[in-house]
C-alpha cells in the first residue's frame, strides 16, 4: 500500500484538475437541439450546397449585447462570435492551415438589406479550387437566404412542431 500512495494521489489529482477543466468549460448548445428558424435555414443552406462543410450564422440574440452563434452545424450554439466573425460589412477569406478547407465570412443581411450578422461558411478547398469561385457562391447563398428573412427577430422564431426551452 506505501508503493501505491504515490500513484494513489498523482492519479487522485489528475482526475481533480480534470474535473476542474471540465466544470470550467463553457458549455454551448447542440445544432440538433436548436429549434429556431436560424438553424432550420443552415440545414437548408447545406442540403443545397454538397461542396460545404460547415455554416453558421452569428447575431446578437434576444436580449444580449454582442453577437454569438445562433445556429451551426457544430455544437456551438450560443458560443460568443470572436472579435474577427463580427465584420460590419466586411468579408473575410481564409483558407484553413489544417487542412482544404476555405472559410468565408460575409455580412448577413435581411429582406430589407439591412445588415444583421454574419455569415459563415466552410468549403471543401482542394489545391485546384478556386477562391473566386467560393466567394461567389458564399455571395450567392448570403443573397438567397436575406430574401427569407423578414427581420433579425424572425431567425429566432420557434420552427414548426417545436418549442423553444424555458
Amino acid at each position: 500500500m506505501k508503493k501505491s500512495f504515490p500513484f494513489l494521489l498523482l492519479a487522485a489529482l489528475a482526475l481533480g484538475l480534470a474535473a476542474l477543466r471540465s466544470a470550467e468549460a463553457p458549455k454551448y448548445g447542440l445544432a440538433a437541439g436548436n429549434h429556431i428558424y436560424a438553424q432550420q435555414l443552415v440545414r437548408e443552406i447545406m442540403a443545397a450546397n454538397p461542396d460545404l462543410l460547415a455554416a453558421g450564422l452569428h447575431c446578437v440574440p434576444p436580449g444580449g449585447d454582442r453577437q454569438a452563434i445562433i445556429a451551426s452545424t457544430l455544437n456551438v450554439i450560443g458560443k460568443p462570435s470572436d472579435p474577427e466573425d463580427v465584420l460590419h460589412g466586411g468579408t473575410t477569406i481564409m483558407p484553413s492551415p489544417k487542412g482544404p478547407k476555405l472559410g468565408v465570412m460575409l455580412p448577413l443581411h435581411d429582406r430589407t438589406g439591412k445588415e444583421i450578422g454574419s455569415l459563415a461558411l466552410q468549403f471543401k478547398y482542394p489545391a485546384a479550387a478556386d477562391q473566386v469561385k467560393c466567394f461567389a457562391t458564399a455571395t450567392a447563398i448570403r443573397d438567397q437566404i436575406a430574401t427569407r428573412i423578414p427581420a433579425l427577430a424572425g431567425l429566432f422564431t420557434p420552427t414548426p412542431g417545436t418549442s423553444l426551452p424555458p
